[in-house]
C-alpha cells in the first residue's frame, strides 16, 4: 500500500486524526507551547513526516496553517508583537513551500483583531488585501474599527479618527475595483471561524452605502450569504439589488430561486410576472414560469406558461422535456413514456440523455421524481444558457 496508489480520502482522514490529536494537546498545553514554540512545531512536522502516507506539499502547508491558527487562538502571548513575529517566522520556516506565508500571517492578523489591535492586524493583512475579498474586508474593517472604537496601540492617534474612516472607505473602493474572489486565501480554520463573519458583513453593508453604483459588493455578499446559508443577509442583499438595479436579471434570478427553494411559490410567481414585464424578450422568466408551474396544483398556470413558451419560441427539446417532467410529477407514467418516446424520435442525438431519464424514472417513487426534476432543470438551463445560482 505504501509503495502504491493511496486515495486522497485516506490521506485526508489521516490528517484529520492527527489534527484532532494536536488540537487537543494545544488546548491543554497553551502556556508550554508559548514558551517553546520552535520545539512544538518541530514535533508537528515530525508527526507529519511519520504519518505513514505521502502528504502533498499543499496539504502539508495547510495543516501547518491550521495548527498555527489554533495555537494563536489559545495563546496568552500572541498580543506581544515581537513574540508573534517570531512565531510566524518559525511556522513559515516549517512549511515545504516557504513562500506560502498567507495562512500564517492571516492567523496572526485575526488574533490581533480579536484582541482589539487593528493597527498591528492591518500590517499583517496588507500584503494580501487585494487578492481575497474576505481579507480585503478585514483590512478595511481594521481602519473602520480605529474610527469607531479607537485603540491603545502605539501609533494610534485620536486626532486621525476621521482619516481612519476615510481610509476604510478608500480601501473598500479599491476592493470594488479589483473584485477578487472569496476564500482564495481565507480558507480552512479561518473560513470556519464564526467571529470573522461580522467584519466581512459590516464592511460589505457599508460599501453598499458608500459606493452604491458598484454591484460587485452585492454579488460578493450574495455569494457569501449562500455559502453560509445566511438567509437574513441574503434577503437584505436582494432587497438592495432589486431596488437599485431594476434592469439586472441577477437579482431577480437569485430572488426567484430563494422563493422557490423556500416553497413560496405564490411569491415566486409574482417575481416571474414582474420579470416578464421587465425582460419581455428573455426566455429565462418564461422558463421559470414553466419550472414553477410543475409544482402548482392547478393545470391552468402550467398551460398558460406552456402556451407562452411556444409563443416565445423556446426550443422544442426543452419543451418536450418539460412536458415529460410535468407528467412524471403528476404520476402520469403512460403520458411520460409518450413524451420520452417523442423526445427520442425527434432528437436522436440526445438519446444518451433520454436513455438515462428512462432508467432513472423506471421506479415510481419520490426520490426518482426529485432526481428527474433536478436533472432536467440543469439540462434545460444549459440549453437556454441560463446562469446557475
Amino acid at each position: 500500500m505504501a509503495d502504491g496508489f493511496i486515495p486522497e480520502v485516506v490521506i485526508a482522514n489521516q490528517l484529520d486524526r492527527s489534527k484532532a490529536e494536536i488540537f487537543s494537546f494545544i488546548e491543554s498545553n497553551a502556556e508550554a507551547i508559548d514558551e517553546n514554540f520552535p520545539s512544538f512545531f518541530g514535533n508537528v512536522v515530525t508527526i507529519l513526516d511519520r504519518a505513514g502516507v505521502p502528504i502533498p506539499d499543499a496539504a502539508h502547508d495547510e495543516f501547518i496553517d491550521a495548527i498555527v491558527f489554533r495555537v494563536f487562538t489559545v495563546s496568552k502571548r500572541a498580543g506581544e508583537i515581537k513574540f508573534l513575529n517570531r512565531a510566524c517566522e518559525i511556522a513559515c520556516g516549517m512549511k515545504r513551500k516557504k513562500e506560502r506565508k498567507a495562512g500564517v500571517h492571516l492567523a496572526a492578523a485575526v488574533k490581533l483583531m480579536k484582541l482589539g489591535m487593528p493597527l498591528a492586524a492591518a500590517a499583517y493583512l496588507q500584503p494580501y488585501r487585494k487578492h481575497d475579498a474576505t481579507v480585503g474586508c478585514w483590512y478595511a474593517y481594521c481602519y473602520y474599527a480605529l474610527y469607531k472604537e479607537g485603540s491603545a496601540e502605539p501609533g494610534y492617534s485620536a486626532a486621525e479618527r476621521w482619516n481612519y474612516l476615510k481610509l476604510a472607505r478608500q480601501y473598500m473602493e479599491e476592493l470594488g475595483q479589483l473584485r477578487p474572489g472569496l476564500q482564495r486565501l481565507a480558507r480552512g480554520e479561518l473560513e470556519q471561524d464564526p467571529w470573522l463573519a461580522e467584519p466581512f458583513w459590516v464592511m460589505i453593508f457599508l460599501a453598499t452605502e458608500w459606493i452604491p453604483d458598484n454591484r460587485w459588493f452585492l454579488e460578493i455578499g450574495l455569494a457569501r450569504a449562500k455559502q453560509e446559508h445566511n438567509d437574513v443577509a441574503l434577503v437584505k442583499m436582494l432587497q438592495i439589488g432589486l431596488i437599485r438595479f431594476t434592469d439586472d436579471m441577477l437579482f431577480y434570478r437569485e430572488a426567484y430561486h430563494l422563493k422557490f427553494e423556500q416553497g413560496d411559490l405564490g411569491d415566486a410567481l409574482g417575481l416571474i410576472r414582474d420579470m416578464l414585464l421587465r425582460f419581455p424578450d428573455d426566455p429565462e422568466p418564461v422558463y421559470y414560469g414553466l419550472r414553477t408551474a410543475l409544482y402548482l396544483p392547478r393545470e391552468g398556470e402550467f398551460n398558460e406558461f406552456r402556451t407562452l413558451a411556444e409563443e416565445k419560441k423556446l426550443p422544442g427539446h426543452v419543451l418536450c422535456l418539460i412536458d415529460y417532467t410535468y407528467a412524471i410529477l403528476r404520476g402520469k407514467r403512460v403520458q411520460a413514456g409518450l413524451c420520452l418516446d417523442e423526445f427520442r424520435r425527434k432528437y436522436p442525438s440526445l438519446n444518451y440523455y433520454s436513455d438515462m431519464l428512462g432508467f432513472v424514472t423506471a421506479g415510481a417513487h419520490d426520490g426518482a421524481n426529485t432526481a428527474v426534476f433536478t436533472s432536467v432543470d440543469h439540462f434545460c438551463k444549459k440549453m437556454l444558457k441560463i446562469a446557475e445560482t
